[in-house]
């Protein structure tokens, strides 16, 4: 009798699992749908088609160069952040991490912020809740960079920017405190481990007996992933590299105005400026930016740039599906290749361990 009212208690946490599931991802679909929608409204697809005919595709190899040299620069800069819980990890399996965990966003949308530190674990052994401390601050560094984009755009462009997106500069001031907030909190919690005990202490006494005896391993493990903050030394050289991977990204869509031949009337000033504003679509929870990036891309080419609608709105098509089917298929390669299973995948961030 034992067994069926175990099976019975664990009931209702696997519905309100599957609740969260439904609502998540449902509300990603929603938000996709409706940006696809703003974005191919009233398009003349007989036009947008004839447009891609006309793309020199051979450019888009070079920015998908890019785009993969970048990856490759974050399982580096993966490393740095990751030596203090283990040292000398393989920049081949730090890639695999990488590469996977994008695969998963194009298909769950932050998906992969779950599966890179299941992935790293089980190719190194190192513990996940670590793992996941530093895909959060790798975020804060990302969100640092993109919005010093966002500071640097009127030093290049000097056209009707507010009355195009009036939103943006708000946006950037609210998102910049935000994450120097949560950043300037994980420093004082790696530094004064006392701090974290003590809200631990207190949190123990609200929480159900089964998460606060796991609790505390699973706080500490988590701030042993911002123990590089401690080491200046390694703080610069991620900088560095960070600098490295935003370039990459505005080099990779100058390259593609090569493709569409806007070169002769917009340099890398503008490619700054559109790989900032799209950067906040593919911020978004989309399945690999799509709906988002489209909208926020094309949207930029016309408002700011004066380019064809149509011609804008095939140069982020073929942009978000050249980085999108690329890196889908090297990360299933890597997947494959490392034997990772999807159910484990995906719930394997949530385990606490090791």
């Amino acid at each position: 009798m034992t067994e069926p009212h175990q099976a019975s208690a664990a009931a209702p946490p696997a519905r309100s699992g599957k609740l969260k599931f439904v609502i998540r991802y449902g509300l990603s679909a929603v938000i996709t749908v409706g940006f696809l929608y703003l974005a191919f409204r009233g398009t003349n697809f007989h036009k947008l088609y004839e447009t891609m005919l006309q793309v020199n595709y051979w450019w888009m190899l070079p920015n998908f160069a890019c785009l993969m040299l970048s990856h490759l620069l974050r399982a580096w800069r993966w490393r740095y952040m990751l030596e203090p819980v283990k040292p000398n990890i393989s920049i081949r399996n730090l890639f695999s991490g990488v590469m996977v965990g994008y695969m998963m966003n194009n298909i769950l949308p932050r998906a992969g912020e779950l599966v890179r530190p299941y992935t790293i674990g089980k190719l190194e052994g190192v513990p996940k809740t670590a793992a996941l401390g530093t895909i959060v601050i790798e975020r804060i560094i990302d969100t640092v960079s993109f919005l010093v984009l966002i500071a640097c755009i009127p030093l290049v462009y000097h056209g009707p920017l507010r009355e195009s997106f009036p939103w943006l500069v708000d946006t950037g001031i609210v998102a910049l405190a935000a994450a120097l907030g949560f950043l300037a909190l994980f420093i004082v919690l790696t530094m004064r481990r006392d701090m974290a005990d003590w809200v631990v202490r207190r949190l123990e006494r609200i929480l159900p007996k089964r998460v606060a005896e796991r609790l505390d391993g699973w706080v500490h493990a988590f701030l042993d992933g911002f123990l590089f903050l401690s080491r200046p030394g390694r703080f610069v050289i991620i900088t560095v590299l960070s600098i490295l991977i935003w370039a990459l990204y505005v080099l990779m869509m100058y390259l593609a105005f090569f493709a569409f031949d806007f070169h002769g009337a917009l340099g890398l000033g503008a490619a700054l400026v559109v790989q900032a504003i799209s950067s906040i679509g593919v911020a978004l929870p989309t399945p690999g930016g799509t709906g988002t990036y489209h909208a926020f891309t094309s949207q930029t080419l016309s408002r700011l740039y004066f380019v064809d609608p149509t011609l804008a709105l095939s140069f982020a098509t073929i942009t978000h599906a050249v980085g999108f089917v690329g890196v889908t298929i090297v990360g299933l390669y890597y997947f494959l290749r490392d034997h990772i299973q999807v159910g484990e995948a995906v719930g394997g961030g949530r385990n606490s361990g090791k």
